[in-house]
């Protein structure tokens, strides 16, 4: 949400793949989800309040659900202000403006559909779109990675000795590394960088040595949290360990690029220890890509903790070890989250450092200014981000 009140707008962002495309394809569409192939692939994002878009759309506009979009530059009585990013060979670095003339609900990807109206039928071009979905949804599972269950403990087995942790300015998205003492990666813990939205978010210069490969632990599959493996695609030829989620056309294309150079593993619905910490399955819903995500504790080499919580609401964490902390990196960028102060994790005796990646001027509002008084409330006193601030240039922020 952007706003509060009776009059709350929303940002509704879509994962989208082209329905002529996928028309045309037929039982081909897995033709599309290939590292070659990028024209059929965009993001889209709509803002307006949640009631609106609900009546215009036919469907509420909650995760999972599956629409029909036509877009158009002119607006008209019904339209939608929307932005459109087409998939380029370096992700979504630029969008057009316009505006979502005709959304049709299509149905829902899920156990249990969400009260509201069914899939509407006006014709026979949109008949034929109700049936476009069952084989994109077929297409965009994540599926089974061989070897994961094997896999998982012997990469981050071989992540030891981590001096510091470095939170990358990486603008409005998430980028954080575990380091050695001489400054090189060992694991990275999302590999964001803002798509086109957030552009104007961006640092200017944002450099990784192609030649260090160190694995991926991916907390959810958001592009702001996965985009830089585009910008940079060395990152492609890591290790990627992720959670079974929901996934959207252009995040299963990267699911499937990964899978296809056996870099991908899956991460099951538990914890995974190993010597310096642990990786752990958030407890939220399987709706939501955030509150189901990947979260990470680690011991540094000077016996300070550190977690990374993706955008996990507190209230989710499930690591079986996790006391007090003494480095927390704040959950979604520093947004509202639902759970109250008392669901932030505590700081170890002395330990007062809040890190937090975002970039000023995104479109989201982050940070938020309840979430920031909950936290100092909680005894997260020192609060840092990657962005300006009074007296700190914009930077990477580095801890030990």
């Amino acid at each position: 949400m952007l706003s509060i009140g009776g009059a709350a707008r929303g940002s509704f962002e879509f994962d989208c793949v082209d329905a002529e495309f996928a028309d045309s394809v037929e039982g081909a569409i897995d033709g599309a989800f290939v590292e070659s192939v990028t024209k059929p692939f965009a993001i889209i994002r709509i803002v307006t309040t949640p009631g609106r878009f609900s009546t215009v759309a036919g469907g509420p506009g909650i995760p999972g659900s599956w629409f029909a979009l036509e877009i158009a530059p002119a607006s008209s009585a019904e339209s939608l202000p929307t932005w459109h990013s087409q998939l380029q060979p370096n992700g979504y670095p630029a969008h057009a403006r316009g505006v979502t003339s005709n959304i049709t609900y299509l149905g829902f990807d899920g156990p249990v559909e969400p009260r509201g109206p069914r899939p509407q039928s006006v014709g026979a071009g949109v008949a034929k779109q109700i049936t476009v979905p069952s084989a994109i949804i077929a297409a965009c599972a994540i599926g089974a990675a061989p070897n994961s269950a094997q896999g998982i403990p012997q990469v981050l087995g071989s992540v030891t000795e981590v001096t510091s942790l470095c939170v990358r300015d990486v603008g409005q998205a998430s980028f954080s590394s575990l380091c050695d003492d001489k400054g090189r990666a060992l694991l990275h813990y999302d590999v964001g960088f803002p798509i086109s939205f957030n552009g104007r978010t961006s640092p200017k210069t944002f450099d990784l040595d192609p030649s260090h490969k160190p694995p991926v632990v991916l907390s959810h599959w958001d592009w702001d949290h996965l985009h830089a493996a585009f910008l940079r695609p060395h990152l492609m030829d890591c290790v990627w360990i992720v959670p079974d989620q929901r996934l959207g056309p252009g995040a299963a294309r990267l699911a499937r690029i990964l899978t296809n150079k056996g870099k991908l593993l899956i991460h099951p619905a538990t914890t995974t220890s190993f010597p310096i910490g642990e990786v752990a399955q958030a407890s939220g819903s399987k709706a939501s890509l955030n509150d189901a995500g990947l979260t990470l504790s680690v011991t540094l080499a000077s016996g300070r903790t550190v977690l990374l919580t993706g955008d996990v609401d507190y209230a989710f964490l499930s690591h079986s070890s996790v006391g007090s902390v003494d480095v927390l990196v704040a959950t979604h960028h520093g947004a509202r989250f639902a759970a109250g102060g008392s669901a932030i994790p505590a700081p170890a005796v002395g330990a007062d450092t809040l890190l937090l990646s975002y970039g000023k001027r995104n479109v989201y509002r982050h940070p938020h200014v309840e979430a920031l008084r909950l936290h100092k409330n909680a005894g997260w006193t020192k609060q840092i981000s990657t962005a300006r601030m009074a007296g700190l240039p914009r930077g990477d922020r580095t801890v030990t």
